[in-house]
């Protein structure tokens, strides 16, 4: 009875990523879905993957002893990858360093997987591209407009086997046990930044113990706080407690997030949930990101997972100086379910604002 075309497909795929030219007798068989205890099975299909010309036989390494049934102890795998020539055009065509380890080539199902990336970090790579150390997601957002793709699993083991290092990328790993603030001056009143996401708090929490930093966008800013994203809105009066631990007089709060359903939205929560605050949005930070979007490209910018968050209209938590055509372009990226992540604002871009560096 011969093999089903779907198991010979499942054989041929299991051949092709097995990574060597030849493969020893009980691997063979386990490829094959035999235990071997049928002996007369085991060889009846060996024989038909042998005729069909997926593996023959390395007679000098002898037989499994059987004279019925005999098979050889091991065989060379003849099957090879065939690759289109548009898939080898689109490696050749990449930066030099991602083929340095030759990997791409040897796997171009790899390639097939992730072109969109590889490409984007390739023209990245050719590009005049500022070697500051930064986070990891703010890395991630300038090389692929995504801040999340250097976090994946994935795209570890692929830069990995390309032999890049966090080093060669120059981002770094925030710390996920520090302190959840950062206060340079305390005093009978004092105005506090809030971070919806961890780097960007990091980085300004850096900037204001290295540098220096006592303002930014022309705002007076006496510490940082790290929201925690959600965490911040979750319980009534979170913030209120915080102020009260202070034994601060006076806190104005102003609150930095993400440009999305969800980023808005968490603001509108905390502000509900600590009704006797002062607090606000950062509106400078807002128009610097949709600066720096606009500069990338905002139709490239990746859709939000808030789209379970229903629209809502955000004109309301803007000051009425806020101009009328960035009120229309908040809504018109919200309508969209659109993100501009935080991490837009990488370090190098906050020093510069900061006056900390010369463009």
């Amino acid at each position: 009875m011969s093999l089903p075309t779907t198991k010979l497909d499942h054989i041929a795929a299991k051949l092709l990523e097995y990574g060597k030219k030849r493969i020893d007798l009980p691997e063979l068989l386990k490829i094959l879905g035999d235990s071997g205890a049928d002996s007369a099975e085991a060889y009846t299909d060996v024989k038909e993957i042998a005729e069909l010309g997926f593996v023959f036989p390395v007679k000098k390494s002898g037989t499994n002893g059987n004279r019925q049934y005999p098979l050889y102890l091991r065989y060379h795998i003849c099957l090879e990858k065939t690759v289109s020539e548009d898939v080898l055009a689109g490696i050749r065509a990449l930066h030099p360093r991602l083929l340095q380890t030759g990997y791409l080539e040897a796997n171009p199902e790899k390639y097939e997987a992730h072109a969109q990336e590889l490409q984007q970090l390739s023209r990245y790579l050719f590009s005049d591209w500022d070697r500051e150390p930064i986070s990891r997601k703010e890395r991630s957002f300038a090389i692929f407009h995504r801040e999340k793709v250097l976090d994946g699993g994935e795209m570890k083991s692929l830069l990995k086997n390309l032999g890049f290092s966090q080093e060669e990328l120059c981002f770094y790993d925030t710390p996920e046990d520090c302190f959840h603030d950062y206060i340079r001056r305390r005093g009978d009143r004092v105005t506090l930044l809030i971070c919806e996401n961890k780097d960007v708090w990091f980085d300004l929490r850096k900037l204001m113990a290295e540098d220096g930093l006592t303002s930014l966008f022309g705002c007076k800013l006496d510490g940082v706080v790290y929201g925690g994203g959600n965490r911040i809105s979750e319980k009534t009066g979170a913030v209120q407690a915080y102020v009260r631990y202070m034994r601060i007089p006076e806190v104005r709060f102003l609150y930095w997030g993400d440009i999305d359903r969800y980023g808005f939205e968490i603001y509108r929560r905390t502000t509900e949930a600590n009704p006797d605050l002062e607090m606000e949005l950062f509106v400078p930070a807002y128009r610097r990101m949709l600066i720096e979007a606009e500069r990338l490209g905002l139709p490239g910018m990746e859709m939000s997972p808030a789209g379970n968050i229903a629209y809502k209209d955000v004109s309301g938590l803007f000051p009425d100086s806020l101009e009328n055509n960035v009120k229309h372009l908040l809504q018109r990226l919200l309508q969209e379910n659109r993100l501009i992540p935080q991490e837009i604002l990488s370090a190098a871009i906050l020093r510069r604002e900061a006056g900390y560096d010369e463009e």
